[in-house]
């Protein structure tokens, strides 16, 4: 079964509206790696990475280990630089996860 006490978050990005090359030779990609770093050191990241059947596109992982965290979730992921910059359109959903592996719990 699955913690209730945690909120799960999935960020999927797209390429951006200034996006003129590949997305991983963009200096702006280095905000995004920043970004993902700090979910890391928060706890929060389970899992990123791009998507294989569509260039440029990825998705992001989280698990904030308290309930109703979206908002907060949210406000992390639009601040990214990133996304700030133009390099990457964002998408927040929340998910409902009915069950995890116990490897995974805190």
């Amino acid at each position: 079964m699955t913690d209730d006490s945690a909120t799960w978050v999935v960020l999927t990005h797209t390429p951006g509206p200034t996006v003129s090359g590949p997305i991983f030779g963009d200096p702006r990609f280095a905000h995004h790696r920043a970004f993902l770093r700090a979910m890391h050191e928060r706890g929060w990241l389970v899992a990123a990475g791009p998507f294989s059947d569509r260039p440029a596109e990825g998705m992001t992982l989280l698990r904030i280990p308290e309930p109703d965290a979206l908002e907060l979730a949210t406000d992390h992921a639009e601040a990214d630089r990133s996304v700030v910059e133009g390099l990457f359109n964002l998408e927040v959903r929340p998910w409902t996860v009915m069950l995890e592996s116990e490897r995974l719990r805190r």
